[in-house]
């Protein structure tokens, strides 16, 4: 039985200097970030700040490349004579059907006029 006790008397002076530690880690921790002065919190801010926008930099130059190669080959495409003729005949067929439909229009209205 005291065997027992000094066992249990044991593990809570372990446990209650376990308690204390973490206690004295976390008011020194506080400690630390109270005392970090103004200059480190703004140096850690522009570090911060900077990374970001490096990474900003890098995206928007890669969607500058990948946008300028996208137009290069779209021209590059069209430039060729058989997509220009094509491009061309359906720019026509597409005038055509819109004045063919005017003409409809226009002979609608003359025969409902002679009525």
């Amino acid at each position: 039985m005291n065997r027992l006790f000094k066992t249990a008397g044991i593990f809570a002076i372990l446990l209650g200097c376990t308690v204390s530690a973490d206690a004295q880690d976390t008011q020194t921790a506080k400690e630390e970030t109270k005392k970090e002065s103004f200059m480190k919190k703004a140096f850690r801010d522009m570090k911060e700040s900077a990374r970001l926008q490096r990474q900003i930099d890098k995206a928007n130059f890669q969607a500058t490349k990948l946008e300028t190669k996208a137009f290069y080959e779209e021209q590059k495409r069209l430039s060729k004579p058989s997509a220009r003729t094509a491009a061309e005949k359906e720019r026509m067929q597409k005038e055509l059907e819109a004045a063919n439909k005017r003409v409809e229009e226009a002979k609608a209205k003359v025969e409902a006029a002679k009525k």
